[in-house]
Order: C-alpha cells, then sequence, then structure tokens
C-alpha cells in the first residue's frame, strides 16, 4: 500500500507523521499492495479553540470503482486520527464481506450477448 501524507496548513511534524503510520498500518496487511491512501491533515486555529484538526481519508482500491472517503473534524489530532481510522476500517471489512475474494478481486463476467459473438466467429472460419 502507497500512503502519501499530506498538510493542507502548516507543517506536519514527525511525531504526528509516526502516530499517521502507525495508527494506518492495519490497512496495509488488509490491502493489496497497488491501492493508494492519501491522507490529507489541516489545523484550524480559532478564537474559541486553541486548535481544531480535520483528517481527510481517501483510499483508491485497484478493481473497486468506488474510492473509500473519510473526513473528521476533531479538537485533538490523536482522536481526530482515531474516528477516521475507525470509519475506514468498519468500510474496509464491510466491503470485504461483500465480495468473495479476500483481495477485492473481482471475478471477469462473461458478456451478455454471447451468441453474436458465436455468429461473427462462424462467419469469420468460413
Amino acid at each position: 500500500m502507497k500512503l502519501q501524507l499530506k498538510t493542507l496548513s502548516g507543517v506536519l511534524d514527525e511525531e504526528k507523521k509516526r502516530y499517521l503510520r502507525k495508527k494506518l498500518l492495519w490497512l496495509d496487511e488488509h490491502l493489496p499492495n497497488s491501492s493508494i491512501l492519501t491522507v490529507g491533515v489541516r489545523e484550524h486555529v480559532t478564537k474559541k479553540s486553541n486548535q481544531a484538526y480535520e483528517v481527510i481519508l481517501h483510499l483508491i482500491i485497484p478493481k473497486v470503482k468506488k474510492p473509500i472517503y473519510a473526513r473528521v473534524f476533531r479538537n485533538s489530532f490523536p482522536e481526530a486520527v482515531d474516528i477516521v481510522k475507525d470509519k475506514v476500517e468498519r468500510t474496509v471489512l464491510k466491503r470485504k464481506g461483500r465480495l468473495s475474494d479476500l483481495k477485492f478481486k473481482i471475478t471477469e463476467r462473461l458478456p451478455k450477448f454471447q451468441f453474436l459473438r458465436r455468429k461473427k466467429e462462424d462467419e469469420v472460419s468460413q
């Protein structure tokens, strides 16, 4: 799995990067290697609260049409990361339950109109 960390405002220090990697390591075990996980962190500083964090997670899994998207806004960074991680875990497990293969591989389906292919093959062979 490829992990991309982006800061949408300010600079993300090494301690927070390590925390993100540690929390999102679970996904690495359950997803194919070609999946891409993008994490965006935005820090809002307002008069009412000293710091508020917005964590945006976007997960692209190959051969799955809809990417997984989660967005959380909390006052503390660890709390926001934990909630985003839980949301994505539930979504990944739910999708795994729907599909028969654990690696998100979709079986190939036959075309709807096979009789048209057979006619064309017969014409070519004659």
